[in-house]
């Protein structure tokens, strides 16, 4: 036989294997975004599958933005260590549903404070019903404690209610895989968090950018992201002690991440998070760890 012929046959079974990974594991490795925003998505899992994901994430902030958005040094530096859980599940080929919590530590040189985060429990639906990569999802966030240290992530600690739709702007390359493999895919998602407590609501969104790396089992990632409170946060200064959830705020964000699919079920993500701008919030850089698994029905 023809050894060209051998050969190409033997590249494209390794193709279809590379896909075929793909297609069962790095699916749900574009669900997680940084614990620090909503475990947003735009796939809905298949009924009856299931995914875990655990990680940490490490932040230090060395300034903050004023409420005019000029940089103020601390005398200290800030770090907050977070230990995340998250689980998802098919209910059905309309609905999903998803739960999280988390350890947080945070430092702010003077003091400390930790334990168990808030518990997020939530619903993911399609926008059409036809395809996959538009979805909606609603989520209740129930405190566990009062934070005393929440210049990390307002609101931290407050009951509240959390809303968005997700997108991609692509077809879904899972749809057609052999056509979709080599181009980058387009998202995006915008949002809205209510929470209690004389704590002002968050109008958020981001855009990403995504592109398999390397081979198939490769993938980087691309997001920029933001957030502003609206009303219920007072107004005024804050600049002497720092930033406070209480007050207005706003915050561009920036982060990149690069993922690795171990096997077709399991992959690890890295990432790393600058924040470019904001007003009345910290400047923080983090860096963060994740692994997943899922379970087919």
């Amino acid at each position: 036989m023809n050894k060209n012929l051998i050969s190409h046959r033997d590249a494209e079974a390794q193709r279809k294997t590379y896909l075929f990974i793909i297609l069962s594991v790095s699916v749900p490795l574009w669900l997680i975004i940084f614990y620090s925003n909503v475990y947003a998505s735009a796939w809905m899992q298949t009924e009856g599958d299931s995914l875990i994901a655990t990680g940490t994430s490490y932040s230090i902030a060395d300034s903050f933005w004023k409420r005019d958005g000029k940089l103020a040094q601390y005398s200290t530096r800030h770090k907050q260590g977070v230990y995340y859980l998250y689980g998802e599940y098919g209910y059905s080929y309309y609905y999903n549903i998803f739960a999280s919590t988390g350890w947080t530590y945070s430092d702010n040189g003077t003091s400390t404070d930790s334990g168990v985060d808030d518990v997020k429990i939530g619903i993911r639906g399609r926008l059409n019903l036809f395809r996959n990569g538009r979805t909606w999802e609603i989520a209740a966030i129930l405190p566990t404690r009062k934070w005393y240290l929440s210049d990390y992530r307002p609101g931290q600690g407050k009951y509240g209610l959390e809303a968005g739709i997700f997108y991609r702007f692509r077809p879904n390359p899972y749809e057609n895989p052999f056509a979709e493999y080599p181009h980058s895919i387009w998202g995006g998602g915008l949002g809205t968090t209510l929470r209690s407590g004389g704590v002002g609501g968050e109008v958020w969104g981001y855009g990403n950018w995504q592109k398999n790396l390397f081979s198939p089992l490769w993938k980087i990632e691309i997001k920029l992201s933001a957030l502003s409170s609206f009303a219920g946060a007072e107004t005024g200064s804050v600049d002497i002690y720092g930033p406070n959830d209480s007050f207005h705020y706003d915050q561009i964000s920036s982060d990149i991440s690069l993922s690795y699919s171990l096997s077709r079920t399991t992959g690890i993500n890295l990432s790393y998070k600058q924040d470019l701008w904001g007003r009345n919030i910290n400047k923080n850089e983090t860096v963060h760890a994740g692994i997943y698994t899922t379970w087919k029905k």
